[in-house]
């Protein structure tokens, strides 16, 4: 509840500041964000990017704790390395310069992917395994090691998770070619499979049956059709995402998963990152984390699979893209990214045995909980960035995933998101300091000071438009209170299934009266220029950055397009007024909030 507090004596202070300044102050306030916060971001992610390719990255001889222990953790091997020139010869096993070869390292794992699954259904795992499959690599594919590891047989009340047993035996069946009519299931729940299968639709003799550690992880291995060795860890106790990386990391370092080289791959088992025309994101990708020494991690674009599904994936859509062509590309600039998705990214081995100790920490707090269990994949990369690591955007390196279709589904996502977000946005400003990107943390600070103003903003916004556009200012300012007060008042005393319903409604009611705006602006149009010029001037320069940007990151369709756009509009008050406050008087809310974890 300290965060909720914090939210609401913020958002007072802000409001009975803009009733003591003139409107012309609270406009070009508007207008400052715009210039601090995208403006930066347009200069070096799109203009500067094109013009001068030479990211300014920080250096890792300027870090300012010289003094980090020794690492606990050992997931890494040696590069393989030519007696001759010194050269990192790991990838193809031959010095170009000296022209030696070294067929004897040929079993050095280069690549290991962590392959994280919980109630994937058939066809995003299909799609993840023919990723895999389908991908053209720079080395051998029996090189690359794929790590799956399903959270989990019985769910945390004991019980055996029928959803995740349908998942896993899935996974099986297409790993290794079989029917899933050909597991039976033992006293434990764990897969095995029946005597005489059949593998492709020919009888065969059967994969060997996997076996079962002392912590009750079941061990299935084998190779796909290209030769890539694959390993399913199916955890007996579902524990959560967290701990499947630490699972994984502990088998590295105590040698039951062999060590790699160059990177460890973390994807969701439904990521689609390869198919027909685009082959070659996984190896983007690989050689965009390992062409500098000081790059810690990489990550690529994520596309929304069928955006086209309905206005909140639309929505989606464009969010994604907007994001990722005007803020990753500058944050990539500076080799600060500062999220590199769970989803679809690569980190170096040696990079993460400097942080692990802090990313497995043991939670005891809900401000810990929020950081570590709800937002792993900033947290580590706020902790690569702390070790004086650079993180990158490979925008070649794409991926489709798919995100919420539902409303509830995309709220409770969200939720999970923002409060995430916040805190390690707090770490990161506190502990990485460096000059040289000076620009964007001065960006970094202005968004996380209005992810806190940003609902009350935008209510104040929507009510100035509202009677600049002739509506009644006290039935206007009765409406927008109440329904505030509805909003936080579900949202804090009910749980959101409960109550989709008012969600619903206000997400259409919202929509609704945006286009009512528009039309009353456009009936209205000269007193409108006449008094709302400067929001005129913000929303044109807010959007003339996205077009611009778009347009020179070739992903002009994601904003021209004009459809997924106007979605995003006519959904902005539920996106930036309704999620913010049900994420904030949720904070305390500890669940995953997708996929029934």
């Amino acid at each position: 509840m300290k965060v909720f507090g914090v939210f609401i004596f913020v958002n007072a202070l802000f409001i009975v500041f803009l009733e003591c300044v003139p409107s012309v102050v609270v406009h070009s306030i508007f207008l400052a964000y715009i210039v601090l916060a995208a403006l930066p971001k347009f200069i070096f992610g799109s203009l500067l990017i094109r013009f001068k390719p030479k990211a300014k990255f920080h250096s890792q001889a300027d870090v300012e704790d010289d003094g980090a222990e020794p690492a606990d953790w050992h997931i890494s091997r040696a590069p393989i390395l030519c007696p001759g020139c010194n050269r990192d010869c790991t990838t193809r096993l031959r010095c170009d310069n000296c022209h030696k070869e070294f067929p004897q390292y040929a079993g050095t794992v280069v690549l290991t992917a962590c392959i994280t699954v919980y109630h994937e259904d058939a066809k995003g795992l299909n799609d993840g395994v023919n990723s895999f499959e389908l991908s053209t690599l720079s080395f051998d594919h029996k090189r690359c090691n794929l790590v799956f590891i399903v959270d989990g047989r019985y769910d945390r009340s004991e019980k055996v998770d029928l959803v995740q047993r349908e998942t896993a035996v899935f996974l099986l069946a297409r790993l290794y070619g079989v029917d899933k009519c050909q597991f039976e299931f033992d006293d434990d729940a764990v897969p095995r499979f029946k005597e005489g299968c059949l593998i492709n639709g020919r009888p065969q003799k059967c994969p060997s049956q996997p076996y079962v550690l002392d912590d009750g992880v079941a061990v299935y291995t084998g190779q796909l059709s290209r030769g890539m060795p694959f390993t399913v860890l199916l955890k007996r106790l579902n524990q959560g995402k967290r701990h499947s990386h630490e699972l994984f990391f502990h088998y590295m370092h105590t040698g039951q998963l062999p060590k790699t080289v160059h990177s460890i791959m973390f994807v969701d088992s439904d990521v689609e990152f390869a198919w027909k025309r685009n082959r070659r994101s996984m190896d983007h990708l690989y050689h965009g984390l390992i062409k500098n020494p000081s790059i810690g991690g990489a990550c690529g674009e994520i596309e929304v699979m069928h955006w086209y599904q309905n206005p909140l994936t639309m929505t989606q859509y464009f969010e994604y893209k907007s994001n990722q062509f005007l803020a990753k590309t500058a944050e990539s600039w500076f080799g600060m990214v500062t999220c590199l998705p769970g989803a679809f990214c690569m980190v170096r081995p040696k990079a993460l045995e400097q942080v692990l100790n802090v990313y497995l920490a043991v939670t005891t707090t809900i401000w810990n909980k929020n950081q570590l269990d709800l937002g792993e994949d900033r947290t580590l990369t706020t902790q690569l960035l702390q070790g004086g690591w650079n993180t990158v955007y490979v925008q070649n390196a794409v991926a489709r995933t798919q995100v919420p279709s539902t409303l509830i589904g995309l709220i409770k996502q969200r939720r999970r998101w923002i409060n995430s977000t916040v805190v390690n946005m707090v770490i990161l400003l506190r502990h990485v300091h460096r000059l040289k990107a000076l620009p964007l943390l001065l960006a970094l600070g202005i968004e996380l000071i209005s992810s806190f103003t940003l609902p009350t903003a935008m209510i104040l916004l929507l009510y100035d438009l509202a009677i600049t556009a002739g509506l009644h200012a006290t039935v206007s300012l009765a409406i927008v209170i109440l329904w505030i007060v509805i909003i936080m008042t579900l949202s804090l005393t009910t749980r959101i299934e409960q109550v989709a319903y008012w969600f619903h409604v206000s997400s259409i009611i919202s929509a609704t009266a945006i286009v009512l705006f528009i039309i009353l602006m456009i009936q209205n149009y000269e007193k409108f220029i006449h008094k709302g010029w400067l929001e005129l001037v913000v929303l044109l320069s807010w959007f003339g950055i996205i077009i611009v940007s778009s347009i020179i990151h070739r992903q002009w369709f994601s904003v021209l397009g004009v459809v997924a756009p106007v979605a995003w509009l006519l959904l902005c008050p539920t996106m930036y007024i309704v999620v913010p406050l049900y994420a904030v008087c949720n904070f305390d809310d500890l669940s995953w909030g997708t996929r029934g974890a």
